[in-house]
């Protein structure tokens, strides 16, 4: 009511569509034949307004000043150049004294930005679709064009290790969710997905049904059908089969982590025990777009990814029920049995024992964006005598044929900034991430050891690779099979799970027997088969197809 009266004019009419009021939101019916207009409503609108609550006049006068002084900033150096800047080169270009940043306007600022509107799903695709958009709050009011200028250099100012400089007082102002709105592309299905997993809804299925006027191309949309009746469960399942059904690959597989000791779909799948009606609408083989604590994923970007574990065999499937699919049945091949697991790696134990207990250096590492997934206690005493993962691994590994192998399953096959994939280097660099690993190695060995580096200071390699390792693992373990091989799998796996490769599968997967059928529990490494050397490599005897039926 607050923003209907201060959207009111006080001499002539306004017409306002509000679609928390104008959609029945108890009617599911009514919201699955209008929620696929929305795109049509809003970049049509003549004018989109952003209501982001009542406010503090001082709050709200200062933080839209200081906005509007960054944005003329950025505006400017657009003009002197004659072209529209990147966002990274007026970060790097454009400068303000630290005058415009008293305390006052950076808490100003830090409350503008916690509103709760920047979270929420539904209002990515709303301002990102909106011709003309205008964000109010309390009394004022500025365009969202700057705005989303404003919060977009402040983000990429943010240094938290520049104690000196302007940049480490931006770091408490949550701009990530602004700057992330601000652009106007368009997503593949499951790419909007990842993209925006930590953006809120209050219905889980506007995780998915709220992002799809961002989806392109469009056929992923229309094979998405809108159905608010559908269970949580079905409609991220219906994510997996819209990709598996167009493309024949299992690039959704990607987006799965289960929980630390997940065994099936059951009464863990659910926050309230009282949601558990005796079986579980989730299914092991579709992501949890609800769930934010996922491990990175192996093999992305697909399209641009060299692996093809399943060689050329695309993805055959065969659904139970295609109305109410609760089995996915695939073809495949079984590669081997797990006969051992080793030590998941999580929050803290991957870190160097040198900064085990140091809370501030953890949490402020590229890779942990604040999140300590599975670690059941963040302050839980670090053991001097407790080897690192990755110590015990490379003990627990026979080596000594192929350092290499080793190497780059612990960083699944890529490294560098850019994530590069190993099999596109030169052979001096992959001589370089080998060394790179013995380096890391015989660090850690060095800190527990004597409680300092000696001679094992980082290089630049050894800290490139120890943080994608560290980045690549987390979530992970390591693991043997009855074969002698070896590779990286979920956190939740654990032996006599088996590792099979699936057909439109690049990486492999472990799945978990339960009578005839299997869970899905995730993609894994294994380095000696990522490129279809089941299918076409004489050393290795091909076993029998069959097909899988995941539940």
């Amino acid at each position: 009511m607050h923003a209907l009266r201060r959207l009111r004019l006080q001499e002539a009419i306004r017409t306002v569509w509000t679609d928390a009021i104008c959609i029945n939101q108890q009617d599911n019916a009514e919201k699955s034949h209008q929620v696929p207009l929305m795109g049509s409503i809003y970049s049509l609108a003549k004018r989109v307004v952003v209501w982001l609550g009542q406010g503090d006049v001082q709050q709200t006068r200062r933080a839209f000043e200081c906005s509007e002084i960054i944005a003329s900033a950025c505006h400017q150096f657009d003009q002197e150049r004659g072209i529209k800047s990147s966002h990274w080169e007026r970060h790097e270009e454009v400068h303000l004294p630290r005058r415009h940043f008293s305390a006052l306007v950076l808490s100003s600022l830090q409350e503008l930005y916690d509103r709760a509107w920047f979270t929420r799903i539904w209002c990515i695709q709303e301002i990102r679709l909106a011709r003309d958009a205008v964000v109010v709050w309390g009394d004022d009011e500025i365009s969202w064009t700057n705005l989303a200028v404003s919060a977009s250099w402040i983000f990429d100012k943010t240094d938290p290790l520049d104690v000196d400089s302007l940049a480490s007082l931006l770091v408490e102002i949550p701009v990530k969710n602004a700057d992330m709105m601000r652009d106007k592309d368009m997503y593949p299905l499951l790419e909007a997905l990842a993209h925006f997993r930590e953006s809120e809804a209050s219905n889980p299925r506007d995780k998915v049904y709220g992002l799809l006027n961002l989806v392109s191309p469009r056929c992923e949309v229309e094979a998405l059908n809108v159905d608010y009746d559908k269970s949580v469960g079905e409609v991220y399942a219906d994510t997996v089969l819209v990709v598996i059904r167009l493309y024949s690959r299992l690039t959704a597989f990607a987006h799965i982590t289960h929980p630390v000791n997940y065994d099936g779909p059951g009464p863990e799948d659910y926050t309230n025990l009282k949601d558990y009606k005796g079986i579980s609408e989730h299914r092991s083989w579709a992501p949890r777009w609800d769930d934010t604590a996922v491990a990175r994923k192996l093999g992305d970007d697909e399209a641009d990814c060299p692996w093809s574990a399943c060689g050329a065999n695309v993805a055959a499937v065969t659904v139970e029920n295609p109305h109410e699919p609760t089995r996915l049945c695939l073809k495949g091949v079984v590669y081997d049995r797990v006969y051992e697991v080793g030590d998941i790696m999580d929050f803290h134990n991957q870190k160097d024992p040198e900064y085990i207990g140091d809370l501030k250096s953890v949490c402020d590492d590229e890779h942990s964006d604040g999140l300590v997934p599975d670690a059941e206690d963040v302050y839980v005493v670090y053991d001097p005598t407790e080897r690192h993962p990755y110590i015990k691994a490379f003990e627990r590994t026979n080596v000594e044929s192929s350092p290499e192998r080793f190497a780059r399953t612990l960083t699944a096959g890529c490294w560098g900034r850019a994530g590069q994939y190993l099999e596109r280097f030169s052979t001096e660099m992959l001589t370089r991430h080998s060394a790179a690993c013995v380096h890391v190695l015989l660090r850690l060995l060095h800190v527990q050891e004597f409680g300092d580096e000696g001679e094992y200071l980082h290089s630049a390699d050894s800290l490139q690779f120890e943080r994608d390792a560290y980045s690549t693992c987390e979530q992970r373990r390591m693991f043997w099979t009855e074969k002698k091989s070896y590779g990286l799998g979920p956190h939740c796996m654990r032996s006599g799970d088996i590792v099979v490769v699936l057909y439109g599968g690049n990486t492999p997967y472990v799945l978990r027997p339960r009578g005839n059928e299997y869970i899905f529990m995730g993609q894994a490494y294994v380095d000696e088969i990522m490129n279809g050397e089941l299918f076409h490599d004489s050393g290795i005897r091909a076993p029998q197809e069959q097909i899988f039926c995941l539940i």
